[in-house]
């Protein structure tokens, strides 16, 4: 038994002493008897209900909340920053080449049709597409190596 299961039974008894108002006025030998007899109840119970229950220490299941690690809080924490990151330094860029970064990578567009939404030809479009991937590559480049 835990030390936690332990003080929920006493607090469990000690709830049910106080709640019996006929408790007082017996002699001390049966006030022991009775808490003895409700304290034996209430272990009886636990026992019985952690027979249907079947528990298992969180530290022992933690491997096993998360369909891939991937869910797991710290790589969702760690994913929101580095796209909260990603956002920052696309904000940094023109604002031609946060559009078609957004038109091409948010919205999966492909190039042709990109085109035809900026007014311009296919190769073009192509063009500003790889100019605004390859600032954004030099900006994490950058950043990499002042880290180091």
């Amino acid at each position: 038994m835990q030390a936690e299961d332990a003080e929920d039974l006493l607090l469990e008894v000690f709830t049910a002493a106080i709640e019996n108002p006929r408790l007082i006025t017996l002699p001390e030998n049966e006030q022991l008897a009775w808490l003895k007899r409700v304290a034996h109840n209430k272990l009886v119970d636990h026992y019985r209900r952690q027979s249907y229950r079947q528990t298992t220490p969180l530290e022992a299941s933690y491997h096993q909340l998360f369909e891939s690690d991937e869910e797991a809080p710290e790589f969702t924490a760690l994913r929101q920053e580095s796209h909260e990151e990603l956002r920052h330094h696309i904000s940094q860029l023109p604002t031609e080449h946060q559009e078609i970064l957004r038109l091409r990578f948010t919205y999966d567009m492909p190039s042709k049709e990109i085109a035809r939404l900026l007014s311009k030809s296919d190769t073009a479009a192509r063009g500003l597409l790889w100019r605004a991937v390859t600032l954004l590559r030099n900006v994490y480049g950058e950043k990499q190596g002042r880290e180091r």
